[in-house]
């Protein structure tokens, strides 16, 4: 699905980045407090906001989700507390579809 090469990897820093801009963008009250990356195969990578925490210093930025909507479930989920610790998620996230779909097809 994806290739996680230099270029690869620097485009979906770069999609993280806006997807976590736009998701700072939503009321805290909101309970849309998601952003999608990515749509594949009928599951879907999901940015969550992390709850306003009172202690700042060991709050995660953002959780990311890999949900599955034939099911209506969470396939695997990773807090985030950098954005570059994103990246690898993401490109796990994608593998996992792959393996998914693959599992499918035997």
């Amino acid at each position: 699905m994806i290739d996680c090469n230099t270029s690869a990897w620097t485009l979906t820093e770069l999609k993280i980045a806006k997807a976590y801009v736009r998701l700072c963008a939503i009321p805290e009250d909101s309970p849309e407090a998601s952003v999608s990356l990515a749509s594949i195969s009928g599951y879907e990578i999901r940015m969550l906001a992390e709850p306003r925490a009172v202690d700042l210093d060991g709050a995660p930025l953002f959780w990311l989700e890999l949900f599955d909507h034939s099911t209506k479930t969470s396939v695997d989920s990773f807090c985030c507390h950098r954005l570059k610790d994103a990246v690898p998620v993401v490109c796990d996230f994608f593998t996992q579809v792959d393996d998914l779909g693959n599992a499918g097809e035997t």
